[in-house]
């Protein structure tokens, strides 16, 4: 009988409390369940966020047991998380007079200074619970606290210490070790984070995310070869876990193994639900290998998981362009356009795209666009001029240069684009002259004209202008 009453109740138990509850609610009759029950069925009510129905059942057994401060903190959590902080707090006062040493009593008062900006007061809380906490436990969701306190002050280094303590209190703590690799992310400590998850490994060999937490940190101080030992002692404790794979990927991937990459990246789509990052790392990982055909099925994958997903649009796109298949990638980069309208790099692979068709006044019409929204990429101005001079609008062309000439004072690429327009346009006289400049700017990027047209290679004034100023 002993074993049977520690035994926890089944969903199915569980279930059949609240019907029955329900059903006297419903006959208006009275009801009486015992203290375990009621929290079975006001647990339930917050887990389906029915929080007025868990205040009714916590009101009921208030009536009936009076003297468990369990109830009134429990009503006091929900009425806190609905931002009724005077009614939360009246009821914590009623909690602590019953227990002085329920821990959750100050973890909820903390929360409620905290959410009102009163930072010193929410760590006098938590501060206070520490002298009286007993269980590790307690402990550990304590540190766990004081790390919320300093994270929304934005104090990273007193969060880092605060979770080392919780660590310390318990290795094995997910929502801590999940915690400290975001803060280190965050605040690149990679050296700091080797030294504590390697302190941790030792009290805790088999804690699948401190080996996890190792990787990312290796990873971070580029350190690939280690960083994937560690991931594959994760895989290791846990073929299951995913996150492992992925991670293993991004480093192959990040060391130019992309095949490699790919493996890890299908172990990791086999194990997780659909994911539209992990097939864009997976596409991404076939468009190195040149397997443009797999990278796009992936990439389609993942526009069935969002068929929002602008950037999975546009790297169908850009495998198109690989192939100068340009039709389709016109098609691919349109839509991505369409998904996201100020996106640049969207806006200047369609605009490259119609220029390779022939396609200069829509190409134009983007780069314009595209110069609106940024004016102060000198590659902007370049562009614009680029596009008006292959519609032979020559006039706009060169007053586009003349401009970007004086915001970018003393560019050579400005010249030398400059000179090579003069040319084309039979004015050799500016072209030679706007050569010259280009020379005694900078001298080593001459050859961005014969780049533009090789033509100029055979032309003898060019080349006499140019040994003048070799060295």
């Amino acid at each position: 009988m002993e074993e049977n009453e520690n035994l926890e109740p089944s969903f199915g138990e569980i279930v059949d409390l609240v019907k029955q509850f329900e059903e006297a609610e419903k006959l208006k009759e009275q009801v009486f369940f015992d203290e375990d029950n009621y929290e079975q069925i006001i647990e339930f009510y917050q887990e389906n966020r029915e929080y007025n129905k868990a205040i009714r059942v916590i009101d009921i057994a208030i009536g009936q047991y009076s003297f468990s401060s369990f109830f009134y903190t429990k009503k006091a959590e929900i009425l806190a998380n609905q931002k009724r902080f005077d009614e939360a707090l009246a009821l914590l006062e009623e909690s602590e007079k019953l227990d002085p040493n329920d821990i959750n009593i100050f973890l909820i008062r903390s929360d409620i200074h905290l959410w009102e900006g009163r930072h010193q007061e929410a760590l006098d809380e938590v501060e206070y619970a520490l002298t009286i906490a007993t269980e590790p436990e307690d402990k550990c969701e304590l540190y766990l606290e004081v790390a919320d306190i300093y994270e929304d002050q934005e104090k990273y280094p007193e969060v880092v210490e605060a979770l080392k303590e919780a660590l310390n209190i318990n290795p094995m703590s997910e929502e801590g070790l999940n915690r400290f690799w975001f803060c280190i992310e965050l605040n690149e400590k990679y050296d700091e984070s080797v030294k504590f998850h390697e302190e941790l490994i030792e009290q805790s060999p088999y804690s699948h995310l401190a080996w996890f937490n190792l990787g990312h940190a290796y990873a971070g101080l580029q350190l690939y070869d280690k960083a994937l030992d560690a991931f594959s002692f994760v895989i290791a404790i846990d073929d299951t876990f995913d996150a492992a794979y992925i991670c293993s990927g991004d480093v192959q991937y990040n060391m130019g193994r992309y095949d490699e990459a790919i493996n890890f990246y299908l172990d990791a789509i086999k194990l997780s639900k659909p994911n539209k990052e992990l097939y864009l790392k997976t596409a991404e990982s076939y468009e190195k290998v040149n397997d443009f055909a797999k990278s796009r099925s992936y990439l389609r994958k993942a526009i069935v998981v969002d068929p929002y997903f602008d950037e999975a649009f546009y790297r169908i796109g850009e495998t198109y362009r690989s192939e100068e298949k340009w039709p389709k990638a016109i098609s691919s980069f349109e839509r991505a356009v369409k998904l996201n309208r100020d996106n640049i790099d969207y806006l200047s692979a369609l605009a490259d795209a119609y220029l390779c068709t022939g396609e200069g006044e829509q190409a134009l019409d983007i780069f314009e666009k595209i110069f609106q929204l940024d004016t102060q990429n000198k590659q902007n101005w370049i562009n614009l001029a680029t596009a008006y001079f292959n519609v032979e609008n020559f006039r706009k062309a060169f007053q586009v240069l003349h401009e970007a000439e004086q915001k970018y004072e003393g560019s050579a690429d400005i010249f030398y684009i400059k000179s090579v327009f003069y040319f084309q346009v039979g004015n050799n006289h500016e072209a030679l002259i706007n050569l010259e400049r280009g020379l005694l700017v900078n001298f080593s990027e001459h050859g961005l004209i014969f780049d533009m047209d090789e033509s100029l290679l055979e032309n003898p004034a060019v080349l006499q202008v140019i040994e003048q100023y070799r060295d």
